[in-house]
């Protein structure tokens, strides 16, 4: 066999190419391979986001201070977990992280994945546990079916190694101890036997620092480089606190703001609220409004913000509510009817089961460009809730 290169022909005594003996040697060989990851699953994220990630995108602080901070948690070796209210850019901003992980270093990265959290959510549906067999020779013998974030280790189909980021939406709505369970260890760097078996061996969980072969088919290896990106509405803080320490240590948050918006009694206020409508104009295509309609929609946006604490909605819903007033058929209906019936439309389905709605409901309805009695209506039959009594709204 040659020595001096990297690849050579097998040849003959006569110096001539040959196939039958590497194919025999190959056949001999073959029932001992295994195949090889294709991802390096012994390397740690070392590398940069580009600076442009977030084109299209508009955020108070500016783009690059986010990209920043989840460049850093990632050199860390930390998870995400973006917080901010609805509509401020989360998901979007994981997604592109992570496809953009997975195009930019191939070698480290297979693809993502994205799931939404629920509060039915248990260790059978992150890890995984025993299902009924589908084939019928098995006769509906239980076997051990992974989960959705075991799934990221490795293929069920192929049972090939892979390294898949998972993004979770909206990651407060599952009860975190009940869906993670075995992950807590996980997620800190330790292996973790699972209380199940496959081709009669404990399911393992184990890090790849820990593993000197090729993973075996009842091993789930995390990769060094594996990430968990969650979202989470500041809407739901109280489940922010119900997370144990252990668990919001593995995770670094990073917070994603809506802009401070000037108060009405500010001598500036227009001036302000066009500057500011118009930076994120600039980012959102197909839109095309007049000043009047920017300030109206961004005076309602103050509005809803302002009044309490914790509740606020992001730039996204306000881009629809744009979006949807300057597209009316009818050039010629009135602002007030556009606007009023957006607000119902888009922000009411934010104000579901929010104790002080009726608090926000009338700081909306102050807006000069907003019909109180087709609101007041609204809200007492979607949200049960009476703003104003007949005596109390404008004439």
């Amino acid at each position: 066999m040659p020595v001096e290169d990297t690849l050579a022909h097998f040849t003959d005594i006569d110096g001539l190419s040959e196939v039958i003996r590497p194919l025999a040697l190959i056949a001999e060989m073959a029932s001992g391979l295994r195949e090889a990851p294709s991802v390096n699953i012994h390397t740690e994220f070392s590398g940069s986001i580009d600076d442009d990630l977030l084109e299209g995108l508009h955020f108070p602080d500016g783009e690059q201070e986010i990209l920043d901070q989840i460049e850093a948690a990632l050199h860390a070796g930390k998870n995400i977990i973006l917080t901010g209210p609805p509509g401020t850019g989360k998901t979007e901003i994981a997604q592109r992280v992570t496809n953009k992980l997975a195009q930019k270093y191939p070698w480290l990265y297979s693809d993502s994945e994205m799931t939404t959290a629920t509060s039915d959510w248990s260790t059978f549906d992150t890890v995984g546990g025993y299902m009924p067999d589908q084939d019928e020779e098995t006769d509906g013998n239980l076997s051990f079916s992974s989960g959705i974030v075991l799934n990221r280790y490795k293929d069920r189909q192929t049972e090939k190694q892979v390294n898949d980021p998972l993004v979770i939406y909206e990651l407060n709505r599952a009860d975190i101890d009940k869906a993670f369970g075995q992950l807590f260890t996980v997620l800190s760097g330790q292996s973790v036997q699972l209380p199940y078996t496959k081709d009669n061996e404990e399911v393992e969980i184990t890090s790849a620092n820990a593993l000197d072969d090729l993973p075996r088919s009842h091993q789930y290896v995390v990769p060094e480089s594996w990430v968990i990106f969650a979202t989470m509405n500041t809407y739901d803080k109280t489940s922010l606190y119900e997370m144990s320490y252990a668990f919001m240590r593995r995770f670094s948050f990073i917070p994603i703001d809506v802009p401070e918006l000037p108060e009405a009694d500010d001598p500036d206020e227009e001036d302000k609220l066009l500057e500011l409508m118009n930076e994120y104009l600039s980012s959102w295509d197909g839109i095309e409004a007049d000043d009047k309609e920017l300030v109206a929609v961004a005076r309602v946006w103050r509005n809803t913000n302002n009044p309490v604490d914790a509740r606020a909605i992001g730039p996204a819903i306000v881009q629809d509510i744009l979006s949807t007033i300057t597209q009316y058929p009818r050039s010629d209906t009135d602002l007030e009817t556009r606007l009023t019936n957006a607000v119902i439309s888009y922000i009411f389905p934010q104000l579901e089961g929010v104790p002080k709605r009726e608090q926000i409901l009338r700081q909306i309805a102050g807006v000069e460009t907003v019909d109180e009695a087709v609101l007041n209506d609204a809200a007492t039959e979607m949200l049960q809730v009476t703003i104003f009594n007949e005596d109390d709204q404008r004439s």
